[in-house]
C-alpha cells in the first residue's frame, strides 16, 4: 500500500469517526454536544489539516465577522478582515450540500472556539457561515464567497495553547495526571482540581523528606474577562483547602524497589495537618500576581506511644560530645536521653509571580517567576527507652525535657526565589529552579511516548549546614502519565 493510499484511507477512517461522533450527538443536550466539539480541538494538527477548512472572501461577510471579534473584545491589533479562516467538520443534516459544524472562526490571529461562537455570532449567522441557510438566498449550501484550505496548507491556528501548569492544563475538559510526586484529576468544566501531593517543594522537601501527603481541592473564583489571557488563566482566584497526613513510606526503604532513594529521618505531625492556599491574578494585570499557602499542624505535639520503625528518629550522643547539641534531660526524673524525633511544624510560602509567553500567537515558550518568602519550623520530642530494646514499646515527649532544639527559618532562609521555564511545541518539556529554606530543588520533565507519557526528575540540595534531620541531597526520578480529553 502506497503513501496516498494510507493518507486517503487515514483520512476516510477520520470523518467516519467524526460523523459517528456528530450523529450520536444528536441524542445529547446542547451542553453535552458542546463537549464533544470541544474535545475535537484538541486534536493533533497533523490531523485537523484534513478536516474542511476554508478562507472566507465575502467582502459583507468578512466586515460582519471583523465587527464581531472587536465586539467581544479581541484587540484591533489582532485582527484582520481579509484573512478570516473557518475550521469544521461534518454536520448534523444533509453534509451532501457542504453543510458543516463550525469549530473555530479565525481572524487575524485571534480565534474563537464553539462556546465563544455560540455566544458572540447569531443562530442565522452560524447557519449561513456553515452552508445549512443560504446565505445569498439562492441555491443551498455555501452560497458567499469562499476558498477551500488543501490540507497542504498548515494548520495556521495555535500551534499550542496558553497554559500555566502542563500538568493542570486549562485548554480541555477532562485531565488527570499521575507520578509519585504527585496526583491531578480535573473535575469536568467546573474547574476543580482535586490533587494529592506528596512532600513539601515550597521549602525544599521533596518527595517523602518530610513523610508529609496532602489533599487538595481547588476551588476556582471569579472568571477572567480579559480577552487576552482568559485562555491560560480562565479564573482570577483559586483558593485551596485540604488536610495533611503523616507515612511511614521512607523510613526503610532497604529490600524496597526504592532501595536506591535516600532515607528519611524527618516526620510529619502527629496530628495532621490544615493546607490552604490562594493564587490571587491581579484584575487590571492577570500575567501578575501573589501566591500564598501554608500548611498548619492541627495539634501541638504531645506525650505519645510509638513503634521506632514508624518514626524518623537519630541519636545525639556524638553531637552533644561535639558541642552541637545540648543534652536531652527529663527534669523530673533527671535521666538522659540519646535519641530526639525530629517533628515537622507550621510551614508556608508568599510569593509574587509573572507569568510570561515569549508570543502569544504561538505561545511555545512560557517563563513563570516567583519571588517572596517561605517558613519552616521543625521541633524535636525526646524519645523515651531504647529502640534495640523495645522498638515496638517506646514514648516521645517534649513536656518537662530540656535541651530539645527548635529549628526555625532564618536570616537567608526566608528567602523564596523560583524560575520555570517551559516549551511545549513539538516535542514539550519543562525545568524550573527553586531556592527557599536555603535549599536549591531542580526539576525538569521530558517526554517519552507522545505528551501522555513523561519521566520527572526532581534533585534537592542543601546550600547551608545541614540540620541533623536533614539530607544534603536528594534525587528523585518518577513516570509520569498524562491524559487529557
Amino acid at each position: 500500500m502506497n503513501k496516498n493510499k494510507i493518507i486517503i484511507s487515514l483520512i476516510t477512517i477520520s470523518m467516519l469517526l467524526l460523523s459517528n461522533i456528530v450523529a450520536y450527538s444528536q441524542h445529547f443536550s446542547s451542553e453535552k454536544e458542546q463537549k464533544i466539539l470541544n474535545s475535537l480541538e484538541t486534536l493533533d494538527n497533523e490531523i485537523v489539516k484534513y478536516f474542511p477548512r476554508w478562507k472566507v472572501c465575502e467582502p459583507n461577510l468578512q466586515l460582519h465577522i471583523y465587527n464581531i471579534f472587536k465586539q467581544a473584545g479581541y484587540p484591533a491589533e489582532r485582527l484582520n478582515s481579509s484573512n478570516i479562516e473557518v475550521l469544521a467538520a461534518p454536520g448534523q443534516f444533509d453534509t451532501e450540500n457542504g453543510n458543516y459544524q463550525i469549530l473555530l472562526v479565525q481572524c487575524g490571529d485571534a480565534a474563537m472556539q464553539p462556546s465563544k461562537i455560540n455566544l458572540y455570532f447569531t443562530a442565522q449567522l452560524r447557519k449561513k457561515l456553515s452552508g445549512e441557510e443560504s446565505y445569498s438566498g439562492v441555491g443551498i449550501g455555501r452560497t458567499y464567497c469562499y476558498k477551500e484550505i488543501p490540507p497542504e496548507v498548515p494548520v495556521s491556528t495555535y500551534q499550542a495553547e496558553a497554559i500555566i501548569n502542563y500538568y493542570q492544563p486549562t485548554d480541555v475538559t477532562h485531565a488527570i495526571s499521575l507520578s509519585l510526586f504527585e496526583q491531578d484529576l480535573k473535575l469536568g468544566e467546573s474547574g476543580f482540581w482535586l490533587k494529592n501531593v506528596l512532600g513539601n517543594d515550597d521549602v525544599g522537601y521533596q518527595f517523602w523528606s518530610t513523610g508529609q501527603v496532602s489533599i487538595q481541592l481547588q476551588r476556582p473564583l471569579y472568571e477572567n474577562k480579559d480577552i487576552r489571557t482568559s485562555r491560560a488563566i480562565p479564573y482570577l482566584i483559586s483558593l485551596y483547602i485540604g488536610g495533611g497526613y503523616r507515612i511511614t513510606t521512607g523510613l526503610n526503604p532497604a529490600g524496597t524497589m526504592f532501595s536506591w532513594v535516600p532515607q528519611r529521618i524527618l516526620n510529619a505531625s502527629q496530628s495532621g495537618d490544615f493546607v490552604a492556599g490562594m493564587d490571587f491574578h491581579f484584575p487590571f494585570a492577570t500575567e501578575f500576581g501573589i501566591s500564598a499557602h501554608a500548611k498548619v499542624p492541627l495539634q501541638s505535639p504531645k506525650t505519645k506511644s510509638i513503634k521506632a520503625s514508624d518514626w524518623g528518629h537519630y541519636n545525639i550522643e556524638n553531637m552533644v560530645i561535639d558541642g552541637k547539641h545540648e543534652p536531652v534531660e527529663d527534669e523530673l526524673t533527671l535521666e538522659t536521653y540519646n535519641n530526639v524525633v525530629p517533628i515537622i511544624q507550621s510551614s508556608g510560602r508568599v510569593s509574587l509571580f509573572y507569568n510570561l509567553w515569549l508570543d502569544r500567537k504561538r505561545p511555545e515558550n512560557y517563563f513563570r517567576f516567583d519571588l517572596g518568602i517561605n517558613y519552616v519550623g521543625t521541633r524535636e520530642m525526646a524519645l523515651i527507652g531504647d529502640p534495640a530494646v523495645t522498638p515496638n514499646d517506646l514514648e516521645i515527649k517534649n513536656d518537662n525535657i530540656t535541651g530539645l532544639l527548635n529549628y526555625k527559618s532564618e536570616g537567608l532562609d526566608y528567602l523564596y526565589f523560583k524560575l520555570e521555564y517551559r516549551n511545549q511545541a513539538t516535542w514539550p518539556f519543562g525545568v524550573s529552579l527553586q531556592i527557599s529554606n536555603q535549599i536549591l530543588l531542580t526539576k525538569v520533565w521530558v517526554p517519552i511516548l507522545g505528551n501522555w507519557f513523561l519521566i520527572e526528575a526532581k534533585h534537592s540540595n542543601v546550600l547551608r549546614d545541614l540540620h541533623p534531620f536533614e539530607l544534603k541531597n536528594f534525587f528523585m526520578l518518577s513516570p509520569v502519565i498524562r491524559i487529557t480529553i
